[in-house]
């Protein structure tokens, strides 16, 4: 018998529920680990409330997107308007916990490596793009975390999981199988991520960008990438190794161009003027995982 044995779209169902939740808390993580002060960033134990006027938040004013279109985008006690961006975050969590049995096995180590990484990134490109900040809070524990993957595929090589798939198919894969596996949208295998790849990423995750950062302050007086950028690139190499954290770094930095150089032209900013890079590293990962092979090889396709 699989171990696992509902079809991708029900899983999807129940997925999408507790993604819509996780990303009500989310935006408590978005809104509080920027702060200064330590007791506004405590989200364990300090409860839900305004930011406006402090009042608490009733359990059903709480509902993921319904109590939002209910309350017409503003607060029960003050009328403060709520910023569209709570909503939309708690519909991106649930879409990518939706995603996730689709893009990779269920059950398995690389499900829930790649969910804890969408998840991380959909945070911090929302503390980046409002505050300009990647809270150490959530990046140092997420470097340990990318190098603590490698371990269970040292100890139990050999554990199979097997998925239902529908029309009498099972999908046989590696429990701990620390890299892409086949998926009902991924039909590609990669190249694992062992505790020797997962360091050799954070450590030139961060060492690499501190560098070249360190050589344009001494050529402009001034810094290309910002501390919280260094230590994304490292948790995101420990997470994927240094292949794929190379590309995202070079995919970033595209995406960043296509934003910054218009700006410039158009002289709404200068050369200095400050960035949000974590958005675009953000935006360059899931690609860069999920079809870095491919890409690549169609690059190389291009320039022979």
């Amino acid at each position: 018998m699989p171990t696992i044995d509902l079809p991708p779209w029900f899983l999807s169902v129940i997925l999408a529920a507790f993604g819509l939740v996780l990303g009500s808390f989310a935006n408590v993580l978005i809104h509080r680990l920027p702060q200064e002060e330590p007791e506004d960033r405590n989200v364990a134990t300090k409860p839900s409330h305004c930011p406006s006027c402090k009042a608490p938040i009733r359990w059903y004013h709480n509902i993921p997107l319904l109590a939002w279109i209910w309350l017409r985008g503003k607060c029960a006690a003050c009328g403060w308007r709520i910023p569209v961006r709570y909503p939309l975050v708690e519909l991106l969590s649930g879409l990518i916990f939706a995603a996730s049995p689709w893009l990779f096995p269920f059950g398995t180590l690389i499900w829930l490596k790649g969910l804890i990484c969408a998840y991380a990134l959909l945070v911090l490109f929302f503390t980046d793009l409002t505050e300009f900040i990647l809270p150490d809070a959530l990046q140092f524990p997420l470097m340990a975390l990318g190098v603590l993957f490698t371990l269970p595929q040292i100890f139990w090589p050999a554990h199979a999981t097997r998925i239902w798939l529908g029309s009498n198919q099972l999908l046989s894969v590696d429990t701990f199988f620390n890299g892409l596996q086949a998926a009902p949208a991924w039909h590609l295998f990669g190249q694992p991520v062992d505790w020797k790849t997962s360091l050799i990423g954070l450590i030139l995750g961060y060492g690499g960008p501190a560098l070249f950062n360190q050589i344009f302050k001494w050529i402009r007086k001034t810094d290309g990438l910002g501390m919280g950028d260094f230590k994304m690139l490292a948790w995101i190499g420990a997470f994927w190794g240094w292949g794929p954290m190379l590309g995202i770094l070079f995919g970033g930095a595209f995406l960043g161009t296509l934003v910054g150089l218009p700006l410039i032209l158009m002289r709404r900013a200068t050369g200095k003027t400050m960035l949000p890079f974590g958005c675009a590293l953000a935006l360059a990962t899931p690609p860069i995982v999920l079809y870095g092979p491919g890409l690549w090889t169609a690059y190389l396709g291009l320039v022979q």
